[in-house]
C-alpha cells in the first residue's frame, strides 16, 4: 500500500509550544521524520508553507526527497506580523515566485481563524482574498484553514468560481460540508477522527464522497490513537486510515488507494512531477 499525508509540517522546530525540548534532537531532525514516514509506507506527503520564511526551507527539502512537494502561504494567524514586515506586493511577489517550482503544487494554508486572533480580523481577510487572487492567477488549488469561522470561509470561497482545493483538518459540521462540497472542495481528516468525543466528526465521515476524501498528520500536532500524547509525524496516517476504514467499512487498501488517487486528481501538478520521473504507474 502506498500512503499520502497531505498535509503536515517538518519543520518541528518552529513549533516551540508543541516541540518543546527538542532542540537539536536527530530523531526530530526533517530527515528523520522523512525516514520513518517512508518506512512506515508514506511515500508522499505535502510540506504546508505557513510564512514567508519557509519558504527556501521548504523548497530545499522537496528538492531533496521526490515524494515531498509543499505548498506556499502566510497562514492567517501570521496575517498582523506579516502586515508589520511586508506589503501586498512584496507578498504576492514572493508567493508569486515560488509558483513556477515543479514541487509548489498548492497555495496554503490560507482562510480565517477567530479563535486565537480576533483582532486581525481585518488583516486576514486582506490576505485570504490576496492569496486566493493568486491561486486563480496560477490555477493552483488552496488548502484552507478554518478555525470558528466557516461561514465567513464559505462567503469568501464563493466568489472565487474556479478555484478549488482542500479544507484541511475538517472539524465535522455537516452543514459546512456540504457547503464545501458544493462548491468544489475536498475534506481532509486528521486524527481528530480517532478520538473518543470525535462523535460528529464521524458521523460526517460517513456523508463525505470517498473521491472527495483527503487524509492528513498535521504533524506535529494532532497525534491519532494510539499515539496521543506523543509529537505526531507522517510515520502515523495509517492510524488515521484504519478508523477510517473501520468507520467505513471498507479496506484499509481502499482508503489508501482512494485518498492517493484523490490527491493526485486535487494536485495535478504532483502527478505531472511523478510521471516525469517514471515513478507513478497509474
Amino acid at each position: 500500500m502506498i500512503f499520502v499525508d497531505s498535509h503536515c509540517h517538518l519543520m518541528f522546530s518552529r513549533f516551540r509550544n508543541v516541540c518543546r525540548g527538542i532542540g537539536n534532537d536527530p530523531k526530530y531532525s526533517v530527515d528523520a521524520i522523512i525516514k520513518r514516514a517512508l518506512d512506515a509506507d508514506v511515500k508522499y506527503m505535502l510540506a504546508i508553507g505557513t510564512e514567508l520564511t519557509d519558504i527556501e526551507e521548504l523548497r530545499a527539502v522537496t528538492t531533496e526527497y521526490h515524494g515531498v512537494f509543499r505548498t506556499v502561504g502566510v497562514h492567517p494567524l501570521e496575517a498582523l506580523a506579516h502586515y508589520e514586515r511586508y506589503s501586498d506586493g512584496e507578498i504576492s511577489g514572493i508567493i508569486e515566485n515560488s509558483c513556477a517550482d515543479v514541487k509548489t503544487i498548492g497555495i496554503g494554508e490560507i482562510g480565517f481563524d477567530y479563535h486565537y486572533e480576533k483582532g486581525s480580523q481585518k488583516q486576514q481577510d486582506k490576505l485570504f482574498n490576496l492569496q486566493l487572487d493568486l491561486a486563480k492567477k496560477h490555477n493552483l488549488p488552496v488548502v484552507i484553514h478554518s478555525r470558528e469561522a466557516s461561514e465567513d470561509i464559505v462567503d469568501v470561497l464563493k466568489n472565487y468560481a474556479g478555484v478549488t482545493g482542500v479544507i484541511h483538518c475538517f472539524s465535522g459540521e455537516k452543514y459546512f460540508a456540504k457547503r464545501c462540497l458544493d462548491l468544489g472542495f475536498y475534506l481532509s481528516i486528521s486524527g481528530i477522527i480517532t478520538y473518543k468525543n470525535s462523535i460528529e466528526l464521524q458521523d460526517t465521515l460517513r456523508y463525505i464522497p470517498l473521491d472527495r476524501l483527503l487524509i492528513e498528520t498535521d504533524s506535529p500536532f494532532l497525534a491519532p490513537a494510539p499515539v496521543r500524547g506523543k509529537l505526531n509525524e507522517p510515520a502515523f496516517v495509517i492510524h488515521i486510515a484504519d478508523k477510517i476504514s473501520q468507520l467505513l467499512q471498507i479496506s484499509l487498501e481502499e482508503v489508501a488507494s482512494s485518498s492517493f488517487k484523490n490527491f493526485l486528481n486535487l494536485f495535478s501538478k504532483a502527478k505531472d512531477f511523478l510521471d516525469s520521473i517514471s515513478c507513478f504507474s497509474g
